[in-house]
């Protein structure tokens, strides 16, 4: 990299301090430009200095400078720490483009870090993960991907199957045939391993998933069976209209939970019935189907209070058709203490609750929180993921290594073999960024924030 970058690493508007940040072999000659007086700049220790715009001083800021490559890109890096002015920063970053350096595209400065190889893309995608962040559950997994330990599983894959690959190469340029025979049994039981930690990795990636971006939980139900009031009853305030008139809720309604640290999004719906009222109340019911669709887990409600109705038949008959996690909510326990519901016997979950009164609702938020949760036999090194490029890849590698154990119990030749533990290395190492195009890595970097 021959350019030097700089941006903004807070956000906009007005802060007490705000940091700027300059990457590239021209960091430092750059910062002497806007310091008048001769300053030292001891590497990783902060420095009081005054910044010029011309001949008046810009600001008084804590200046850092970080030599390569010892610093987060691997080139030197200047961080300016200054009062949080819009101005003062605007103006500062226009002087920098004005002593030569460029203003950074989005990730710059990581895709920099990735290149210099400080990071992996693996580990670029943790922190992109960590950055965005809202509950404690995201934070961890994307902590725990920026840390290396995905990337330390991956490689303890890739050298097994590199091991693998060159006794099958070394085999291959054996013209005298000096070599004994590949150990097949050997082979066979090394596959077998790196396959089965593979599907372990797969089978983390929904509920890795979940973690990142939240469960998506569509309330469903008929008209005035009490979804708004669950809706409220779970997220503790009066979020959506409640009324003891039928179709109230015309479009559906969205909010967001932290249960125990797991981001829930909840959407209540309108109310499924035979004959809606009016156009807007048919498009809520089609909006309810959509949100079903969408979603991750299902709650269905029902009133204990009266029995279901032919569409409340065929509406539960839809959602188990869906084969997502559902609970059955049966409400108005305040109602009908004693009120049952032939439906218990084909649901997977079931839940009593009083919206009115918020019985039942610290049970239901516990059956919410448990859908997002991996047995630790699943999980090794507490490693999951969390983005489908990565389950693909995954997946891929699991594919490549599955056709070369074919190939090894078929005796099917060294050369179709190699060239199957070939594709599960190119699938992995796609994955930790050695040999992603380019393209592909400008669309993964373009996903980070401006400064970062």
């Amino acid at each position: 990299m021959q350019t030097t970058i700089c941006a903004p690493a807070t956000g906009p508007g007005q802060y007490a301090v705000s940091l700027v940040r300059l990457s590239g072999p021209d960091a430092l000659s750059i910062l002497h430009k806007l310091v008048h007086t001769p300053k030292t700049f001891p590497p990783r220790e902060q420095v009081f200095c005054r910044l010029y715009d011309g001949e008046k001083v810009l600001d008084e800021a804590l200046v850092t400078y970080f030599a390569a490559p010892r610093s987060f890109t691997g080139e030197d890096v200047v961080e300016f720490a200054l009062h949080g002015s819009p101005y003062i920063r605007g103006r500062l970053l226009e002087l920098l483009c004005a002593h030569g350096a460029q203003a950074a595209k989005r990730g710059e400065f990581s895709y920099r870090a990735f290149v210099n190889g400080k990071m992996d893309l693996v580990q670029a995608q943790g922190l992109c993960d960590l950055i965005s962040a809202s509950n404690k559950a995201a934070h961890d997994l994307a902590l725990s991907s920026l840390e290396g330990r995905l990337s330390e599983k991956l490689a303890r894959i890739k050298t097994a199957l590199t091991d693998v690959l060159a006794q099958i190469e070394v085999r291959l340029d054996d013209q005298d045939e000096e070599l004994p025979p590949l150990n097949a049994a050997q082979t066979e039981q090394t596959l077998r391993a790196q396959i089965a930690s593979l599907v372990q990795l797969a089978d983390t990636f929904s509920v890795g998933r979940y973690i990142k971006e939240g469960l998506k939980v569509a309330i469903v139900g008929a008209p005035n069976c009490g979804k708004s009031s669950l809706l409220n009853a779970l997220v503790g305030f009066d979020r959506a209209i409640v009324s003891d008139q039928s179709g109230t809720t015309r479009d559906t309604v969205e909010e967001t939970l932290d249960i125990d640290g797991q981001k829930v999004i909840l959407t209540d719906t309108a109310g499924i019935r035979d004959h809606a009222l009016d156009p807007a109340e048919q498009e809520g019911m089609k909006r309810s189907l959509h949100a079903i669709e969408k979603a991750d887990a299902i709650l269905f409600v029902a009133d204990l209070t009266r029995e279901l109705t032919s569409q409340e038949e065929a509406l539960w008959d839809d959602v188990q058709r869906a084969s997502k996690p559902t609970v059955l909510v049966l409400n108005k326990t305040d109602e009908a203490p004693q009120g049952r519901c032939h439906l218990e016997g084909t649901a997977q979950y079931t839940v009593y609750v009083s919206c009115k009164k918020g019985d039942g609702i610290d049970g239901l938020k516990k059956q919410l929180r448990a859908f997002v949760e991996v047995p630790s036999a699943q999980v090794q090194d507490g490693v999951m993921i969390s983005n489908l490029r990565q389950y693909q890849a995954v997946l891929d590698a699991q594919t490549e290594l599955e056709s070369a154990l074919v190939q090894l119990n078929r005796d099917g030749g060294l050369e179709l073999y190699a060239e199957h533990i070939r594709g599960a290395l190119k699938a992995l190492k796609d994955l930790t960024g050695e040999v992603t195009p380019d393209d592909v890595l400008d669309v993964i970097f373009s996903k980070f924030c401006v400064g970062k």
